[in-house]
């Protein structure tokens, strides 16, 4: 069961209603009118929200209290209300204003420390630690701000912030020895002031083995020097050619109701170019996630921007942008037929009915007491327009789902959904085909498959870890349970002392439509609080590695963004300490070789769901890899136009003569951020290539063979073409 939910209504009925009749016309005059309409809309949901049913109005609602505070205060404050007062300031970022009242608040108390008044000191060193973080780690941030173990650059040069919170955390930790809590944020405080470990007193002091990792792959964050340092809350990101001049660009968007999504071009010499306004998305706001796919086959790639994830009851629409072929969007919702008003920030393209065209699954959220928010599945009718057949194929699902992803379990070449639920059992959903794409059928095997847990799900994904050529499911616990509001339970497992719990999952294929729980066996029973994800290969030694982003609403919630890499798809080693455990909110999250130079390197959006938990987006560069690799970009003619979907084998002869298959699947990765499409492939210690053996995602057609590959070189593929053709992609260094 859902314990927390939020609401947002909007008084925005009239547009609603406008645009519900629109015309599903494809004329420019059309789909320009639609642009602006969705624009007028989105102001108009900014403008008439409730500030008391949304996470990310946090000023607003602090006015309010403010109002009722001042109207109901007498000789003295009421100190309820001066609390939730200085909550609110706290969350929307005004930390000074929110220090004074909680100060306020502990001499109103005559600095008394009980089990009632705790909670007022620990919003309290809190402020302080926000303090810190503000002075240093967003208004002045550097390449290692926010990172764990703070070093260098992330030691802080304003230090009174987490000097006082120290003064507090002591004083909580004198009284509360077992609040694992603020134990690790006293560390912390510690750390940002260059005084860790030395300082800590010994009872105190974390084990230093906490911020150690194994293995030497280190990266380095270069979003300063590249100009892609963007600053927000949490959001999506697609990476992505948009431009087609084989540089990979970054479409960015943040979770508040007025946030910008931002268009960076990569310019080739290491630098981004911010051209939001030249891309036309001036006015296009708002989306927790987004997702990328060329839906119309014309060869560029289109933008699904979605909104109103968490806000349960709220009307958000979603946006469909299409590329107009140079990197400029028109937002053609209401044109297209995908206008409808749920909260969601799940949904993943695919063919489901090998037509050709890509269609798309939207998973909506549904809790307790609420308005019915029923998923859905968009056929894309081949002429720019969609049509809702969810119903029709009783897959309009209702539940709280947070993840949805396609990925073809059995081979058949027909792509299944599985669905994370964060308030019950996760779905697995097998394609067996139809007749007509309004008579599919989708059959619900999730039980006899063994995939329903965790019951309080988030990211999920599909990823072959062991290659093995069957794809592997991987989703993550999230627990909502606000009588644990903050991270103790993942320091205790820092600790050695992991609670019980229902934390992490991989599910090994089988191959007969069966899967296997192996996360013990492969080193991942952990709590991560994961919700941003994605997935790639650090090192090109061919087998997959993933990193996710976490956090939770809750300030409190401080912990590190964790990096798993797989070790001869045995295990997962976590690697998170070496440079990767940034320690703000982390959401979206793409894997992409920026730089053309052979290896895949990582943006994160960072920042959390409160108006004031805002952060800087990082870029990871790869510092390279003595592997072979790969490029290969993919073209559908029958199939889709990008080949979403296609399995792909490289068969490869290693050092020492002997072979070796690694496998991938076309697709954009995980469920919480959007990589590139084209297919980066890490080829390990290889000095050959035999053959690349394509599928392409459509029944009937036969697997193409291709031969003839130079090793640490990009092709493209094409359906119906035997024969591989050299892509130039020109390397340089990514400006840090």
């Amino acid at each position: 069961m859902v314990r927390f939910r939020t609401v947002c209504t909007f008084g925005v009925l009239l547009l609603i209603s406008a645009c519900k009749d629109a015309p599903k016309s494809n004329t420019s005059t059309s789909k320009t009118d639609g642009h602006q309409r969705m624009i007028a809309m989105l102001d108009s949901i900014f403008r008439n929200a409730n500030p008391q049913d949304c996470y990310n109005l946090n000023g607003r609602k602090a006015g309010l209290i403010k109002e009722k505070l001042d109207t109901e205060s007498g000789p003295t404050k009421n100190p309820n209300l001066q609390f939730k007062y200085a909550d609110q300031l706290l969350n929307s970022g005004q930390v000074e204003s929110a220090t004074m009242e909680l100060l306020d608040l502990v001499q109103s108390i005559q600095d008394t420390l009980t089990d009632q008044t705790k909670l007022i000191y620990e919003m309290l060193a809190l402020s302080y630690m926000r303090l810190g973080e503000q002075q240093n780690c967003i208004n002045s941030h550097a390449a290692e701000s926010c990172i764990v173990p703070l070093q260098g650059g992330g030691i802080y040069r304003m230090k009174s912030g987490p000097e006082n919170a120290i003064k507090v955390y002591k004083r909580l930790l004198a009284r509360y020895p077992d609040d694992a809590q603020s134990r690790w944020l006293l560390n912390l405080a510690y750390m940002a002031i260059g005084k860790w470990p030395a300082e800590v007193p010994k009872n105190l002091l974390l084990p230093e083995s906490i911020f150690k990792s194994p293995g030497n792959i280190r990266f380095n964050n270069v979003a300063i020097g590249a100009g892609v340092d963007a600053r927000g809350i949490s959001g999506g990101v697609c990476a992505e050619d948009f431009d087609g001049d084989n540089l990979i660009d970054l479409f960015v968007t943040s979770y508040g109701l007025k946030d910008q999504a931002r268009f960076y071009h990569n310019n080739g010499d290491g630098s981004f170019s911010e051209r939001t306004r030249d891309a036309n998305l001036t006015g296009i706001v708002s989306g927790l996630n987004a997702i990328h796919a060329d839906y119309d086959n014309d060869g560029d790639r289109d933008v699904l921007i979605l909104r109103g994830g968490w806000l349960t009851g709220g009307t958000h629409p979603n946006s469909l942008l299409r590329n107009n072929g140079n990197g400029v969007f028109t937002d053609v919702t209401i044109e297209s037929g995908l206008l409808s008003f749920h909260p969601t920030q799940a949904a993943d393209w695919a063919d489901y009915d090998g037509d050709g065209w890509l269609d798309l699954y939207i998973a909506n959220e549904t809790s307790n007491n609420q308005l019915l928010h029923p998923n859905e599945l968009y056929h894309n009718n081949g002429d720019g327009t969609f049509t809702n057949v969810a119903k029709a194929l009783g897959v309009d699902l209702l539940g709280f789902y947070k993840a949805a992803v396609w990925g073809d379990i059995n081979n058949d070449l027909r792509p299944d959904l599985y669905l994370s639920n964060v308030s019950g059992e996760n779905k697995l959903l097998v394609n067996r085909g139809g007749s007509a794409p309004d008579q599919w059928k989708f059959e619900d095997i999730s039980a006899k498959a063994g995939v329903t847990n965790p019951i309080e799900s988030f990211p999920a994904f599909f990823l072959d870890y062991d290659n093995d050529g069957f794809e592997d499911i991987f989703v993550s616990n999230f627990s909502i349970d606000l009588k644990v509001p903050t991270a103790s339970p993942l320091i205790l497992e820092y600790m050695g002392k992991q609670p019980a719990g229902d934390w992490f999952r991989v599910y090994h294929n089988n191959g007969d439509e069966t899967f296997t729980d192996v996360h013990r066996s492969l080193g991942l029973h952990t709590i991560t609080y994961a919700m941003g994800n994605n997935f790639g290969d650090l090192d090109n030694d061919g087998w997959m590695d993933f990193y996710l982003g976490t956090g939770r609403p809750d300030l409190r919630t401080v912990v590190p963004n964790r990096m798993f890499h797989n070790v001869d798809g045995k295990r997962f080693e976590d690697i998170s300490m070496n440079g990767f455990s940034h320690i703000q909110k982390g959401h979206g999250i793409a894997f992409s070789d920026f730089d053309n130079d052979g290896d895949q390197d990582i943006y994160a959006v960072q920042g959390g769901a409160y108006e004031g938990d805002i952060s800087n987006c990082i870029l990871f560069e790869n510092p390279g890899t003595p592997n072979h690799w790969i490029t290969l970009f993919l073209e559908g003619k029958t199939s889709n136009k990008d080949a979403i979907g296609a399995k792909i084998k490289v068969n490869t002869i290693q050092k020492g003569g002997k072979k070796r298959a690694i496998y991938a699947t076309v697709g954009t990765g995980g469920s919480f951020g959007s990589s590139s499409l084209r297919q980066e492939i890490g080829l390990g210690q290889a000095e050959q290539i035999e053959s690349v053996e394509v599928q392409w995602p459509k029944q009937g057609i036969p697997t193409t063979t291709f031969t003839g590959f130079t090793l640490d070189t990009a092709y493209k593929l094409s359906e119906g073409n035997a024969q591989p053709e050299a892509v130039s992609l020109q390397p340089f260094k990514l400006k840090s």
